[in-house]
């Protein structure tokens, strides 16, 4: 019984410590686009995203165009906002 009682409080102790444990890994949400998920216009954004968070991180200007062979040009617009948007989150 004891050793029943000193497992479940050990397993108590940890679950309350991992609300505590800070992920410096994390980056915060990316900007929403306001855009129907799964729509050519998100997936653009989202790729736009991608492109200007990595430019911030590694402390790059904010020249969306260095990837024009990246998008098709009827959705450039959707890539711009999502490469802006993330970008300024980032940097």
């Amino acid at each position: 019984m004891n050793k029943r009682i000193v497992l479940v409080t050990a397993i108590l102790a940890a679950a309350s410590l991992a609300g505590c444990v800070e992920d410096t890994g994390s980056t915060s949400a990316p900007p929403s686009s306001g855009l129907t998920p799964g729509s050519n216009e998100q997936a653009y954004f989202d790729d736009g995203c991608v492109a200007g968070t990595s430019d911030a991180k590694a402390s790059m200007s904010s020249v969306y165009e260095r990837y024009s062979d990246q998008y098709d040009t009827r959705f450039e617009p959707y890539f711009r906002q999502g490469y802006e948007a993330c970008w300024a989150a980032n940097r």
